[in-house]
């Protein structure tokens, strides 16, 4: 009896079901399983990504904590409280409770407090874009950047609009910016002060970044429009593979993050301001040191001749870095100068130039914790080019005698810069900067000798985006006969990054 009871419920199941049960050709099924597993594949990749970008926070974090952890020499001694401790006083409930409109009290204030700390930390990150390295990026999955169809690459672009007044109050040979070495001596008479009023300083850039079988790739391009009549400027195009990069980019003898905040777009005289072409190693050792050996396009800058480029420049560099924002970094520079005598092309000559430059930024919280301390010293033969103020001028090298020997000019340069946070959104910095040449004693009379630069600003950033602010700047320059003159000039600008 149970047995024709079972048979007849199978056969009634038999019988509910379809005659022709729809199914799916087989090879429909098999791209739609393959495009689910593209789909998760991609999604792996970036899950990757985040994971290893959280892991180095969480390491920056821990190193963070682990000097918390440590005595501080200038206090009574005690060890600061750890994070974890703090969290746990947070927690735990005061003597007596709390009611519960003071604990929603409290936790709005705190919400607001986090809201302002965060804004203060965004307008400082945007302050410290102002370093403008992007060498220095971490090679990770760009935050907000945008996926190329059909491909595992990732890229995002940015920059900024920069509009800037510039008004002089003495003769300069160019009027939309702040160059010591043009500035006419006494005896100089025919030039009118002038005004500008210019955009030209407004920048873009594109960075790319893929995930390949031989690790991840990028590729970074940047210019802006300071050329002659706004024409395109090319700043930055590499491509960068872990510890390698090639391209043209800042030399590896330029520190900019202990560039200061300014307004001015030439910026110090006396700071190390090149960019070039250049096949650069540079690895990160720990979390502490980094190192740099570069081989860079020579391109030999000679007064009575014309370079010639011979033997790339060897720069060699190295960090340590005892915190986010406190580094101290020594560079050295070996060059061939080589150049042509205008006087008799035929006659070449050649020497051996260097350069050595010490670099660093401090922290100085007396009044604001992101107050800071930038310097640099620069001292060498024949490096003159690299160093802003000569590059922009003129031919420093080297100079050829009068009898077709070439001799280089030993060049002393630097400057020391201050920054001071007034409110959240507001900031000044103070800067003082030179540039003093050894000549050989054949050079004219009117041949550099040196200048001195000084400046200061305010900045207000109402929004991370917007900088806005004034400059004040001087300088002096002095030529070879001990000739001087100085100049006085205002500068306006505002900026908005996108």
């Amino acid at each position: 009896m149970r047995t024709s009871v079972a048979c007849a419920f199978v056969v009634t199941i038999l019988c509910s079901l379809p005659l022709h049960a729809e199914s799916s050709p087989p090879d429909t099924r098999i791209d739609e399983i393959l495009e689910r597993l593209r789909e998760q594949e991609d999604e792996l990749i970036t899950q990757r990504a985040l994971i290893k970008q959280q892991n180095q926070r969480i390491d920056v974090l821990q190193a963070e904590l682990d000097d918390m952890k440590k005595p501080d020499v200038f206090d009574t001694g005690e060890e600061l409280p750890s994070l974890l401790d703090t969290e746990v006083a947070v927690a735990r409930p005061e003597p007596g409770g709390r009611t519960a409109e003071a604990m929603v009290a409290s936790t709005e204030a705190e919400q607001i407090a986090e809201q302002k700390a965060l804004a203060d930390s965004t307008i400082e990150e945007s302050n410290e874009a102002q370093e403008d390295d992007p060498t220095r990026a971490i090679l990770e999955a760009l935050p907000g950047a945008m996926r190329l169809p059909g491909t595992n690459a990732v890229m995002s672009w940015g920059g900024f609009v920069k509009a800037a007044y510039v008004q002089s109050f003495d003769p300069l040979a160019i009027t939309d910016r702040f160059i010591t070495g043009t500035i006419p001596t006494d005896d100089f008479v025919g030039v009118e002060e002038e005004s500008d009023l210019t955009v030209s300083q407004s920048r873009m850039s594109f960075d790319l970044r893929e995930p390949t079988s031989v690790g991840l790739l990028r590729g970074y391009i940047e210019a802006d429009f300071a050329e002659e009549n706004d024409t395109f400027r090319l700043r930055h195009a590499f491509g960068q593979r872990g510890d390698v990069l090639v391209g043209k980019t800042w030399s590896g003898f330029v520190d900019r993050t202990a560039s200061p905040e300014e307004i001015d777009f030439e910026g110090l005289n006396g700071r190390i301001n090149v960019r070039q072409a250049q096949v650069r190693f540079q690895p990160r050792i720990g979390r502490r040191f980094e190192m740099a050996v570069s081989l860079e396009d020579p391109a030999p800058r000679v007064t009575g001749g014309q370079g010639v480029s011979k033997i790339p420049d060897l720069v060699v560099s190295g960090r340590v870095n005892f915190g986010e924002d406190i580094h101290l970094r020594i560079a050295g520079l070996f060059r061939q100068v080589r150049g042509q005598w205008d006087v008799i092309p035929s006659v070449t000559d050649e020497e051996l130039g260097w350069g050595l430059s010490v670099s660093g930024r401090f922290d100085a919280q007396r009044w604001d914790r992101r107050d800071k301390i930038l310097f640099q010293i620069n001292a060498g033969k024949g490096y003159g080019r690299y160093v802003n103020d000569l590059r922009s001028v003129g031919d420093f090298d080297g100079v050829f005698s009068p009898t077709g020997e070439l001799e280089l000019i030993d060049v002393l340069s630097g400057y020391i810069s201050g920054q001071h946070w007034w409110a959240s959104t507001m900031r000044s910095t103070l800067t003082f900067g030179f540039v003093k040449l050894d000549s050989p004693k054949f050079v004219p009379d009117e041949f550099y000798k040196q200048t001195f630069r000084a400046s200061g600003n305010l900045i207000w950033s109402p929004t991370p985006r917007i900088d806005v602010g004034g400059e004040l700047l001087w300088g002096r320059r002095t030529t070879e006969d001990d000739s001087s003159g100085e100049a006085l000039q205002f500068q306006m600008a505002m900026k908005y990054l996108f």
